[in-house]
This record gives structure tokens, C-alpha cells and sequence, in this order.
């Protein structure tokens, strides 16, 4: 998808980029497929704030994603439209008894082509099948970490996972992160990539354009008061004064390792990440 470049007829407008929207076919969402989306700041029941840098944005409704794709049946894409929850784009399809659904927008769908939900059917972009289905070789999106729980890994714009092999009831894929990881054979992907590739090479510009997208500025620690931040107090540009980063709240950071031990899916885990 092509980057938008602008005339730099203010500052803000200088370094942006957009993406875009070509591909975008309907621009108003199917009304019987959105719910409100209450904004929380942050902020728990007790309205402390539990999670930092959130608050403000455009007001935004949800679109209800069928993450699931157990129809069993053959549909047809409708439109392509965009998703402001989402950093892909999102396709409306309809099956023969006029059940509409959307679903994440893979690289190459386009409006009028068929897409199949099932345990198995023809590999082609868009079709959601159970990996004992889908060959050595083909790159998947949208996969279930558990069967019939819904697609939970590889749904951001441009990532996809590649399936190496087979090995008894498991599957084993390479992760956009590089993580070679064993699902099992009866959950079910997608096939292909998720689109919006380009996504990654916007630039907002400015900092209003990040606060209309919800999120509050982020400041260094090394700025802030000892009482704010361990990496807070000092003269000038001091040092950090402690053996390694620490978090706001006193942990280690940057190389610390912090997955559990005791996690129930380590066995699953062939190749992590960070390996050389």
C-alpha cells in the first residue's frame, strides 16, 4: 500500500505520512456490527490510574470482529473498510442465508472473492481452515491458541506466521517475532498475511496527531523527582545511580528475562524469540 507524502504548508506537516486509502471501499460501518466503546483513562472502579499514557482520542465505536470463523460455509467479501481500533484493515463478508460478519482484511483480498470457513477447503487467501489442513510452507494469520477459543496470534498489520512442519498432534510455525512455536493441529488460521504492511512507515507528524489516537505523552524517568521514579533526582544530567534500569516501580529492566518458569505453555515453545 502506498505512503502519503505531504507539502509541508505547516510544521506539523513536514515529516507526515499517511497511508493510502485506495483500498478502502465503504467508508461508514455496518451498524448492525458496531457497539459503543467507553473510554476509561486508564483509570480502574476506584479511578486510580492502573494503566499509564491513556486518556483522551476521538470517540470511537467497536466493530465486532469474528475472530472465530466457525460458519462452515462459503462467503463473499463486500467491502474493505477501515477499523479505528486496528492497525489492518477489516472486510465485510456475507454468507448465502445474508449473515453479514467482518473479519481481518489479508493481503490480496478484495472485494467479490470467496472466502470458506471449515475444517479444511481450498488454500487461498482469506480461507480459514484447521492447520491439519494447510501444507508445509504456507504462511497463516489469525491462528487459535486453543481450539474453537478464536484466533489470537498474528493479527497485526503485515504479520504472519509460516508453517515448518508437522510433528504428531502439533504444528509447528515460525511467528512474525521469530518465536518457532507448536500449536496444535486442530486449531484453526487463516491463510495468508494480514494487509496494511505498510503501516509501520507512517509518521504522525506531530504530537497532537498521537493524543487524537488516545494516548497521553510518556516522559523519561531520568527527568522526573526521586519520589516519581528511581531514575528520578540528581544534578543535571546525572546518572541513573542503580546496577541496571529499573522500572517506575523498582524492577529490573532491558534484558531482564520475565517470563515465568511455571508458564503452562513453555513445552510448546521450540525457539524463542531472542535466540542467536
Amino acid at each position: 500500500m502506498a505512503i502519503k507524502q505531504y507539502n509541508p504548508i505547516t510544521p506539523g506537516m513536514r515529516h507526515l505520512s499517511t497511508l493510502a486509502t485506495g483500498d478502502i471501499t465503504k467508508k461508514t460501518p455496518e451498524k448492525a456490527l458496531i457497539v459503543p466503546l467507553k473510554k476509561t483513562g486508564g483509570r480502574n472502579s476506584q479511578g486510580y490510574i492502573t494503566c499509564r499514557h491513556i486518556g483522551g482520542g476521538h470517540k470511537k465505536m467497536y466493530r465486532l470482529i469474528d475472530f472465530r470463523r466457525s460458519g462452515e460455509e462459503e462467503s463473499t467479501v463486500l467491502a474493505i473498510e477501515y477499523d479505528p481500533n486496528r492497525n489492518c484493515r477489516i472486510a465485510l463478508i456475507i454468507n448465502k442465508k445474508g449473515v453479514k460478519r467482518y473479519i481481518l482484511c489479508p493481503k490480496g483480498l478484495t472485494v467479490g472473492m470467496k472466502v470458506t470457513d471449515g475444517k479444511a477447503g481450498e488454500i487461498s487467501v482469506g480461507n480459514c481452515m484447521e492447520l491439519a489442513s494447510i501444507p508445509e510452507g504456507i504462511v497463516v494469520h489469525n491462528i487459535e491458541l486453543e481450539p474453537g477459543k478464536g484466533g489470537q496470534v498474528c493479527r497485526a498489520a503485515g504479520t504472519g506466521a509460516q508453517i515448518l512442519g508437522k510433528e504428531g498432534k502439533y504444528a509447528i510455525l515460525r511467528l512474525a517475532s521469530g518465536e518457532v512455536r507448536k500449536f496444535l493441529l486442530t486449531c484453526r488460521a487463516t491463510i495468508g498475511n494480514v494487509g496494511n504492511e505498510d503501516y509501520n512507515l507512517v509518521h504522525k507528524g506531530k504530537a497532537g496527531r498521537t493524543r487524537w489516537l488516545g494516548e497521553r505523552p510518556t516522559v523519561r524517568g531520568s527527568v522526573m523527582n526521586p519520589n516519581d521514579h528511581p531514575h528520578g533526582g540528581g544534578e543535571g544530567k546525572s546518572p541513573i545511580g542503580h546496577d541496571a534500569p529499573r522500572s517506575p516501580w523498582g524492577r529490573r529492566l532491558m534484558g531482564v528475562k520475565t517470563r515465568s518458569r511455571k508458564a503452562r505453555s513453555n513445552h510448546l515453545i521450540v525457539r524463542r524469540r531472542n535466540a542467536k
